[in-house]
């Protein structure tokens, strides 16, 4: 796998890169200063072209796999004669529009070593992920495998996202000018359906009215897309862009809406540690602890009950993790389980371990989610790095 970093400060990107590649076949190239203004400078000068002319692709990404890059990149300034600077959720953005290439995750957007108990603060970040730097060289985010202490569940497994992007492009590609909604097989008219999915979800794809937008619609016209704005002066450049260009882009927006949207909301479409504990007897056997950590895996697809494969949410490749429709799970199999509740244990899924951990060591806390149930657990004061987590805002720990 090949990393690029992107970093005005040589010597912790450097760091940084020392660390990975020891956790696995990671080959990861960290440019000096100059030619970090340089691939920048490339970014903004081909987008500006192609606004203008035909869309002129940028190649300063090609070959890598993932591209991490820091937001404060102030230190170009200098370097670069003050031509070059901005800010690494700019650069997502400029990257993500002018090359074909796979996860960008932005570094220090939202501090060093922070939680996020709202669950919403990167609702529309440029970024595929967003992490601190006393996280981007943890360990738990290269190893979705064994990994111990914190590592939030919403943390892709990076390791196959460049993948699974792929698969999404393609898909996309195929069905370029068909609805979006109907497409990914969401209901938005009949209320009573068990794939509605509400109009103020649907809103954070500019989506207003039971109208179909197609994936090429979604960029050609003019939408408030609030988990990727595209700039209005962009939009010529995206007339521009060849299909396959196009539906590059597509995917990932509609990605950002699934993944940071949609799928935290655990109402429409839930992943298994969601979904689980409303149907405990879905599994073998609901009294053994290791039996709930079974089912906290992004890849692992062999893991999911039987009784919930028929109502798997496809394609599969949309989410970085096994994800069910949620209410069609809930009519299908509510009271079909023989159920003991003396043999359950207490335990709560915490979002910032990525397990289900004993009630009496869990946090509670009510986030900003969409969804009608906002309760979440962490297991809290944990360390990452060298420092300790920033649970933030800390209010929401109290209430």
């Amino acid at each position: 796998m090949k990393i690029l970093i992107l970093d005005d400060e040589t010597g912790r990107a450097q760091s940084w890169k020392n660390r990975i590649e020891t956790y696995g076949d990671f080959q990861v190239v960290v440019p000096e200063t100059q030619e970090v203004s340089r691939i920048i400078a490339d970014l903004h000068t081909k987008r500006l072209e192609s606004r203008k002319e035909g869309y002129n692709p940028s190649n300063v990404l090609d070959g890598f796999d993932l591209v991490l890059v820091d937001y404060d990149l102030l230190g170009l300034d200098a370097v670069a004669g003050g031509s070059a600077w901005s800010t690494g959720a700019e650069v997502a953005y400029a990257g993500r529009l002018m090359c074909d290439v796979g996860p960008i995750v932005v570094v220090n957007q939202f501090g060093t070593n922070s939680f996020d108990l709202t669950m919403t603060r990167t609702s529309s970040s440029y970024a595929d992920l967003d992490v601190g730097s006393e996280q981007i060289a943890e360990p738990s985010l290269w190893s979705v495998n064994g990994a111990k202490g914190f590592r939030p569940w919403h943390w892709p497994d990076l390791t196959t996202e460049k993948s699974r992007f792929a698969q999404m492009h393609q898909f996309v590609l195929e069905n370029l000018d068909k609805s979006i909604t109907q497409v990914l097989g969401f209901e938005v008219s009949d209320v009573e359906s068990p794939r509605f999915i509400g109009h103020e979800i649907l809103g954070y794809l500019g989506i207003e009215s039971t109208e179909p937008v197609t994936f090429r619609q979604l960029l050609t016209q003019r939408r408030d897309i609030r988990v990727f704005n595209v700039l209005e002066k962009d939009l010529p450049l995206l007339s521009n862009m060849d299909d396959r260009t196009l539906a590059r882009v597509s995917s990932v927006v509609v990605s950002h809406w699934l993944e940071k949207i949609v799928m935290p909301n655990q109402e429409v479409v839930a992943d298994l540690p969601h979904i689980s504990p409303v149907l405990p007897w879905v599994l073998a056997d609901y009294s053994v602890e290791d039996n709930w950590n079974a089912l906290c895996s992004l890849n692992d697809h062999s893991v999911v009950p039987d009784s919930l494969k028929p109502y798997k949410f496809e394609p599969s490749f949309m989410f970085s993790r096994p994800v069910f429709w949620a209410e069609e799970v809930k009519v299908g199999l509510e009271g079909q389980g023989d159920f003991d509740i003396h043999e359950l244990p207490s335990l709560k899924f915490c979002e910032d371990v990525s397990l289900f951990i004993p009630t009496a060591n869990a946090k509670n806390f009510p986030s900003d989610l969409l969804s009608f149930d906002k309760e979440r657990w962490v297991h809290g004061d944990l360390k990452c790095g060298n420092t300790s987590v920033n649970y933030e805002p800390q209010s929401y720990l109290l209430m």
